[in-house]
């Protein structure tokens, strides 16, 4: 699935070295320190923006950040190859060989996915053993934004050859269109019920209005609604999720693990191998699923 954000050759060549794609909406993030990972994840959850603009804006495109030295120290770095093919037949060796699962717990990824319908998330989030999930926020950022004259919500393809899709398109244009009027409203009753402290400034006070509307009107937003997420798990994780996701019968979920799978192939491959849907370990999960429903 390609992203909603376009970025310029500029932008892409300054991306590159730092995330495994710039023009799909799921991807990981490579060659940073963990410190800038988890600032990156932090800031993630309270903005309207996708990751890697996040990127460019706070940290790359930042003269104020320290980032510049950072981007040196990755260029200075020479990857011995010969040691990391070593490492990766050891991992095979015994996660596929042995099946020492154990060891997948050993390394990670920090992957986002990005225009996710809000149910999808619930699916990934059920899947916590390992990972680590953070999910944009109703609460602090608005989910108003329109790409033409459409909201951002799911919108699955045999749905919409379906004799529901007026109905559903229908639902969702309603729901979006009350949660953009009833915002204006609700922001005046609230400042009238929770006037300004003098002790708290202007921007704190109008911050605090939003998130308190944000949490009002937030219920109307319906499960198709599409966000970002970003998550950070280890291999046993990611390859437990991938075999969950692509044995789930939403197209939306099997899309997903498919997307996942590709990108996490880029970084760790070893630990979410066995995840391939042609791989006897996964064969084997699937069959057991499908006895157990």
């Amino acid at each position: 699935m390609r992203t909603h954000e376009q970025f310029t050759p500029e932008e892409q060549a300054l991306l590159a070295p730092y995330v495994t794609n710039t023009d799909q909406s799921i991807f990981v993030l490579k060659n940073l320190p963990e410190v800038i990972k988890g600032a990156l994840f932090s800031r993630y959850s309270r903005s309207t923006l996708g990751l890697r603009r996040l990127l460019l804006k706070e940290f790359i495109q930042n003269r104020d950040s320290t980032f510049q030295k950072i981007q040196c120290k990755i260029e200075e770095w020479n990857e011995d190859e010969l040691a990391i093919e070593r490492a990766r037949d050891f991992y095979d060796r015994i996660l596929d060989g042995y099946g020492d699962d154990s060891i997948g717990e050993l390394g990670g990824a920090h992957l986002a996915i990005e225009n996710i319908s809000i149910l999808a998330t619930k699916h990934i989030q059920d899947a916590r053993i390992g990972g680590s999930p953070l999910e944009k926020s109703t609460r602090y950022v608005t989910f108003s934004k329109k790409v033409g004259d459409d909201y951002l919500y799911y919108k699955d393809t045999n749905l919409l050859n379906s004799s529901h899709k007026s109905l559903y398109l229908e639902i969702n244009q309603n729901l979006f269109d009350t949660y953009v009027s009833l915002f204006e409203p609700v922001r005046t009753y609230i400042r009238h019920w929770m006037p300004r402290e003098e002790s708290m400034d202007e921007g704190s006070y109008n911050r605090s209005v939003r998130a308190k509307v944000f949490d009002v009107i937030r219920g109307l937003l319906p499960a198709s609604t599409l966000t970002n997420m970003g998550i950070f798990g280890n291999g046993r994780f990611f390859e437990a999720l991938l075999s969950k996701l692509q044995t789930n019968p939403l197209t939306e979920l099997k899309e997903t693990a498919h997307g996942t799978y590709e990108e996490l192939c880029k970084t760790i491959p070893s630990f979410v191998r066995r995840a391939h849907r042609q791989h006897r370990h996964f064969k084997s999960y699937r069959n057991f699923s499908l006895k157990t429903t």
